[in-house]
């Protein structure tokens, strides 16, 4: 009837439970490739809608809409469970997509074991670490709204997809710790908007190893594993450390939302999106004090990779800023109708990106810029916006 009342929140999330767990029978990847090919965005994006505050009505037309060609990991696909993976040897058999199910085995056995789910779940990211990007992250952004949701099934789900997905990105283990002569609080610290200008100013210095070829998000992965760009990531002395994390988290973040806001494309903003799961599954852990060394890595990779984008970018020598003239009409939006005004486009990049422009102005820092994004994608009704509607140089 269509003026029947949507229903209540409690049976959207036993619909979201439900929902997810018959995804999972279904490989992560649409039409089971792990080398390439399309994430499945269903689980991801209904996740998002709940985060939104869809109503079960809203979430069953979107599942309605849904196409429906992704490969049944069974059926289709033939895998099995034939215990090979435990957890002692699943190192062994990174990389290898017929693992899928013993390795969700493996994590959900372990998870149910784990004194602290939060601080398993970043030791196992620490591990694979390697292959943080891989995918266009969308196996940390699985994992992130696996933990939201907090079923234990789920999680194994999304590290299952980590593990089908590594491959060493960075070729050889780096510390990436820079070097700074500043007070070890933070205070002083260089932050990332120096290192990126450093890096703007120096960026003819690059020396590649080898050529960098191919689309953005090919040649992002490429270049993470190029030892200037690990050095330039950490120029100027900034450093990421268990002091600074926190801000570091803050000022990254608004990087990559402004580094997208410069130049809207699949690669920028995914680099929010991917931010935002690395915070979400940071916050859940840091009090963890044997998961913080884990998380500066983390976070210490992540960055490269940002400034990889950054460069191939251009490195442009300035990110834009709200226009002083439109910020009363950005600060007036109220997130509750841009959550409502996302959940009408049926378009999963722009529902899981002002998702997480939400996300981090309510949990990282309330800043406008990130209002301003989810205004002009609402704008134009797109994920990658064009118009420089209220954007000024900085």
């Amino acid at each position: 009837m269509a003026n029947a009342s949507p229903r209540i929140a409690a049976e959207v999330s036993d619909l979201v439970t439900g929902e997810l767990l018959l995804d999972s029978e279904y490989h992560p990847i649409l039409g089971g490739h792990t080398q390439g090919g399309i994430a499945n965005h269903y689980p991801m994006t209904v996740l998002s809608l709940q985060g939104l505050g869809a109503s079960a009505d809203e979430i069953l037309a979107f599942r309605d809409s849904w196409p429906r060609y992704r490969a049944h990991v069974r059926r289709d696909l033939n895998l099995q469970d034939r215990g090979k993976v435990n957890s002692d040897n699943w190192h062994e058999f990174l990389g290898q997509p017929e693992y899928l199910l013993e390795f969700r085995r493996v994590f959900l056995q372990e998870l149910s074991d784990a004194a602290s789910v939060p601080a398993y779940v970043v030791e196992v990211i620490h591990e694979l670490r390697q292959a943080l990007p891989m995918g266009l992250f969308h196996p940390l952004i699985r994992v992130s709204f696996a933990c939201v949701h907090g079923d234990n099934r789920l999680i194994a789900d999304g590290l299952a997809y980590m593990a089908i997905r590594y491959f060493d990105l960075y070729l050889a283990e780096q510390v990436f710790i820079g070097s700074s002569q500043h007070d070890a609080n933070g205070q002083d610290m260089p932050w990332p908007e120096n290192c990126w200008r450093h890096a703007h100013e120096h960026v003819q210095h690059i020396k590649l190893t080898k050529s960098i070829g191919g689309g953005s998000l090919r040649i992002c992965e490429q270049l993470c594993a190029e030892p200037d760009v690990q050095a330039i990531a950490f120029g100027g002395g900034f450093t990421i450390n268990d002091n600074n994390l926190q801000q570091c988290i803050q000022h990254i973040s608004l990087m990559a939302l402004r580094l997208y806001l410069n130049e809207p494309a699949l690669t920028t903003l995914h680099g929010v999106t991917a931010c935002q799961a690395l915070a979400d599954i940071s916050l859940r852990a840091m009090n963890v004090v044997e998961s913080r060394a884990g998380l500066v890595q983390l976070w210490r990779h992540y960055w490269v990779w940002l400034t990889g984008l950054y460069l191939e970018k251009g490195a442009p020598a300035s990110l834009p800023t709200i226009d002083p003239l439109i910020t009363g009409e950005i600060n007036g939006h109220d997130w509750s109708n841009l959550a409502a005004g996302a959940r009408q486009i049926p378009e999963v990049h722009l529902i899981k990106m002002v998702f997480s422009c939400k996300w981090l102005y309510e949990n990282i820092e309330p800043n406008d810029m990130y209002k301003l994004a989810a205004v002009k994608i609402l704008i134009e009704r797109n994920a990658h916006p064009r118009s420089r509607y209220g954007l000024s140089a900085e």
